[in-house]
């Protein structure tokens, strides 16, 4: 899929099409604490639920000034039909098998794993927050999680960057195998995103713009 290429700019302007709310305000805390590294622009869009994410994704890509396009999104649970719906639209959209794998960044079940695994070792295994209440509880003290503006909040204010350090020691005894429960490929998300080395974006632009 071809598209204008950017203007020169001072920063490298990132895009990051994040599912829902929790993903939102999760990314935000982290360009918050300036984790990354500072020649890149992170502009953050809520798509509001999973199904709006290839609608948004294809007006960012084509449309706005970004030199890079990516998605953040929960893969539920199997049989994972939004998550394999969402991967084919992109592929679709770039006429490319490899394009999905490039630019979207998953959690199993839940974006909730990566947010616990910056305070402990945590493993869940349902997208339900019922379910894992007890878990977000002891772990963060917010107690009847229903992911509330405030219980999103609470939470946030706890992640720090010492323990965004913690987060990727623990991601990385994670799969990233989609179709595993928990797993994750966000490391790499966050590599792009520290790297001093802008070459990534130059390899990621040829991969979509190339033609089967």
């Amino acid at each position: 899929m071809r598209r204008r290429l950017p203007m020169k700019q001072s920063g490298r302007k990132i895009c990051i099409v994040c599912e829902g709310n929790e993903e939102y305000d999760y990314l935000l805390r982290l360009k918050e604490l300036q984790v990354w590294n500072k020649q890149y622009s992170v502009k953050l869009k809520n798509a509001g639920s999973i199904d709006n994410i290839a609608a948004i994704y294809q007006d960012a890509y084509t449309n706005d000034n970004y030199e890079a396009v990516f998605i953040f999104c929960d893969t539920e649970v199997a049989p994972f039909d939004q998550y394999n719906r969402l991967k084919g639209k992109i592929t679709d959209l770039f006429g490319l098998s490899d394009a999905a794998a490039a630019v979207i960044f998953f959690c199993n079940p839940c974006t909730m794993q990566i947010i616990l695994s910056h305070f402990d070792k945590v493993s869940l295994r349902s997208n339900q927050k019922s379910a894992n209440r007890s878990t977000i509880e002891r772990i963060t003290s917010v107690k009847d999680y229903r992911a509330t503006e405030q219980q999103r909040t609470a939470i946030a204010k706890k992640i720090t960057p010492e323990n965004y350090v913690f987060l990727k020691d623990n991601l990385k005894r994670l799969s990233s195998n989609y179709n595993e429960a928990p797993s994750t490929n966000f490391l790499q998300l966050l590599s792009y995103l520290e790297s001093n080395d802008t070459g990534w974006i130059n390899t990621l632009s040829k991969l979509l713009d190339s033609e089967d």
